[in-house]
């Protein structure tokens, strides 16, 4: 079930529990069944759970959507058959998208000003493709999988050309257990 080691996985969650929310993906939730909360690690508060999901289609007995309300972000309704607490915020954009700058002002006018990202290929490169990644937490472990196994990120236009590439500053490098731990800073074109 675990690519890297309890050292690496506690670490995580010491990262998760500075941030005042975490996100992920509807793939996501399929794929894992999330908690995203702060566990492993002693923390005050847990930080405020998010799912982008564009059709509404968490499964109701998510773990995502129990205990404290979880904010679903869609492009449309809500699924009737969510627990009461969760709270639902429709944002479209002109493609019947997510309108991902409008939930990071959303977030921002909620006063999530550290938003952790714990989500999938597809999420992760929607998000570096809008310019809306400050920074990359990664985690190598000492192995290697092939396909189908996916990578951070998704991108919906092809990125081929090194002109194309989204840069980064490497600010950290530690080892935690048996993994590495990479932090890395995304450098803006314009900077």
């Amino acid at each position: 079930q675990w690519i890297t080691g309890e050292a690496a996985r506690a670490d995580g969650h010491r990262w998760r529990a500075r941030a005042c929310a975490i996100l992920t993906g509807i793939g996501t939730v399929r794929q894992d069944d999330p908690q995203l909360s702060v566990r492993s690690v002693a923390t005050l508060r847990q930080p405020r759970r998010i799912v982008v999901d564009r059709h509404a289609e968490t499964p109701p007995a998510a773990r995502v959507l129990a205990g404290e309300a979880a904010l679903v972000v869609t492009a449309g309704g809500r699924n009737p058959d969510w627990p009461g607490g969760v709270e639902l915020l429709t944002l479209p954009d002109a493609n019947g998208r997510i309108d991902l700058p409008g939930l990071m002002r959303a977030l921002g006018g909620r006063g999530v000003n550290e938003l952790h990202v714990a989500a999938g290929a597809k999420l992760n490169g929607a998000l570096l493709a809008a310019g809306l990644v400050d920074e990359l937490l990664l985690y190598l472990a000492p192995c290697l999988l092939g396909d189908p196994a996916r990578g951070v990120a998704e991108f919906a236009t092809a990125m081929g050309r090194l002109s194309d590439r989204i840069a980064l500053a490497i600010h950290d490098i530690e080892r935690v257990g048996d993994d590495l731990r990479l932090l890395a800073r995304v450098v803006r074109k314009d900077d």
